[in-house]
């Protein structure tokens, strides 16, 4: 049995793989930390998990992280999972980390990420010794490299939905490199637990509003990732919207094509891309994804159109930002690290309605 240890746990991140894991065959919870919010049973600040999960919250002190566990998952925002992975990985713990903080295997890609954060401002990373050792976490990419990996970067949300909606595309020289446009909505809770004005119910129902337009740092890992599946420099121009929902996260890309193909040609060229893959689903001609049909499940729903007339690939893709974008896509990483069955604690179908 592998014991785990979440770092962050009264966040939405913790919450998301708390609740996988308690269904676990392989894993046990170890311990739960966090900064804030502890000396309490989780199920204080998630009253769902009344009887479920009333593990106690304890302080996320140096001396403790890491401590007593086989795995830290670190369900936090930037700049933390790189102050104490070292420690982690020294006791002999591996580490999945859910930022930016290990998703680049360089200080160069790490600093062209970090310019465009707006809660990093460019400051530079605190262990770039480990940056060669960790491995970038899309299954679907990099599965052999996750299988020897003790360090994982989790993706970002709208990085894991860009990716996958567009690496067969890009793969099969199917578009022109740096003609990548993508349109994304997400769901409120994309933007975590800490509440602020502009998430404030008024001003959020019945509103869409576009943030960090071209300058999304989701964007870097995004054309990173993209280009080493081509081999050659990706241009993206990314759009991000927030829109009155709790969950879910819906891309489309626009791409333009390098030569005339028909919607069955792409199909099969991403059928092929995804066979066997237990969590990407493509979907035949004209059959648009929505995210009722991903909610509350580890699926990403991908779909297109050939706009023939205009020398244009259009790919929409859809995932649960708190699952296929955040807890079970780390969990999907470590089952792989770990050497357990992918789909183990992660068989759920999707919410509906």
């Amino acid at each position: 049995m592998i014991r785990a240890q979440i770092v962050g746990a009264t966040g939405y991140g913790g919450l998301g793989i708390v609740e996988l894991l308690r269904r676990h065959p392989e894993v046990e919870i170890a311990s739960l930390l966090a900064r804030t919010d502890v000396g309490k049973p989780l199920s204080d600040f998630f009253p769902h998990l009344r009887g479920f999960c009333d593990m106690l919250v304890e302080d996320a002190t140096p001396e403790r992280i890491g401590a007593d566990c086989d795995v830290v998952v670190f369900a936090t925002p930037d700049r933390v999972g790189m102050q104490s992975a070292a420690q982690v990985l020294d006791r002999g713990a591996a580490v999945v980390d859910y930022s930016g903080d290990f998703r680049f295997e360089s200080i160069e890609r790490y600093e062209r990420y970090a310019s465009r954060h707006p809660s990093v401002g460019g400051k530079p990373h605190l262990a770039p010794h480990l940056l060669n050792q960790t491995v970038y976490g899309v299954p679907e990419l990099f599965r052999q490299r996750i299988e020897r990996a003790r360090l994982v970067g989790n993706p970002g949300c709208f990085a894991m939905a860009m990716i996958l909606s567009l690496a067969p595309a890009v793969r099969a020289g199917l578009v022109e490199a740096r003609s990548l446009v993508v349109d994304g909505k997400t769901g409120i809770s994309g933007a975590g637990k800490k509440p602020s004005a502009t998430l404030h119910f008024p001003d959020r129902d019945g509103n869409v509003t576009p943030y960090r337009a071209a300058s999304h740092q989701h964007a870097i890992e995004t054309t990173l990732a993209l280009g080493d599946v081509r081999g050659d420099a990706i241009g993206l121009t990314f759009v991000p919207h927030l829109v009155p929902l709790t969950r879910g996260i819906l891309t489309t890309a626009y791409a333009t094509l390098r030569r005339d193909v028909t919607p069955e040609q792409v199909y099969e060229i991403y059928r092929e891309s995804y066979a066997g893959e237990p969590f990407v689903r493509v979907l035949p001609p004209g059959v648009m994804p929505g995210l009722k049909s991903v909610i509350g499940s580890n699926l990403c729903d991908i779909s297109y159109a050939v706009d023939r007339e205009n020398g244009r690939l259009v790919v929409v893709g859809a995932i649960d930002n708190l699952l296929k974008g955040q807890a079970g896509n780390a969990l999907q990483n470590l089952n792989i690290m770990f050497g357990f069955p992918e789909t183990m604690g992660l068989e759920r179908t999707p919410v509906y309605p």
